[in-house]
């Protein structure tokens, strides 16, 4: 604790207005070295990746069709409560309309404390920034789990890479993994899906169903 004393005079608005700014300096240098830390853990982060995409290069692929599937996984990162619905009616859909009966949703939330939006929900598990490692790999056991489901197909919905979610998809056990089409996604998914309109989720998930009924048709 500190504390700081101005004289009365009307100069003491000037002396509180040099230490604000001070203060701000301050609060830009932590915001400097905050992004810097974050940065070093990212950096190491994506090489463990790049070295377990090496290790998960040989193993068998398999193709599986919509309608031949008997589980399927989904990951996606959310940030309120629209983006939860439209993964939970995806899920629905599957299981409706394809009779598939194990869907798992595992979302991840950019958050260190569970938000509101989430705490209503459980029909899905989720995980946080908190339960990362400092490399951002999730260590939390739901993590651990949802990769060691044998999943006939695993759908990546996210629309942008989140190092995070491409450690769940890396080593998770999925026979067949389909994700977003890139350049850079190709050491990642078994099957890449172009979609024209970038992060329109309900356009995405519209090509995602058409060309896994076709597929190995």
């Amino acid at each position: 604790m500190f504390l700081v004393l101005f004289p009365q005079e009307s100069n003491c608005k000037g002396g509180f207005k040099i230490y604000t700014e001070l203060l701000q300096e301050n609060d830009y240098i932590c915001l400097l070295r905050m992004r810097w830390i974050d940065n070093i853990k990212e950096y190491f982060g994506r090489r463990k990746l790049q070295h377990l995409v090496l290790t998960e290069r040989n193993r068998t692929k398999q193709f599986v069709n919509l309608n031949q599937a008997k589980s399927v996984g989904l990951i996606y990162t959310v940030g309120n409560e629209q983006e939860l619905k439209q993964i939970q009616n995806f899920a629905n859909y599957l299981k409706g309309e394809f009779g598939i009966k194990t869907v798992y949703s595992l979302v991840y939330v950019d958050k260190k404390e569970v938000p509101p939006f989430v705490q209503a929900k459980h029909s899905f598990d989720f995980f946080l920034s908190s339960d990362l490692s400092w490399r951002k790999e999730p260590i939390k056991d739901v993590c651990k789990n949802f990769q060691d489901i044998n999943f006939d197909i695993l759908i990546d919905l996210t629309d942008e890479f989140s190092l995070p979610l491409r450690f769940i998809l890396v080593q998770t056990k999925a026979k067949f993994k389909v994700g977003r089409f890139s350049e850079a996604n190709q050491p990642f998914y078994d099957f890449m899906i172009t979609c024209k309109e970038k992060g329109n989720f309900k356009s995405f998930t519209k090509e995602v169903v058409r060309y896994l009924t076709i597929i190995n048709a």
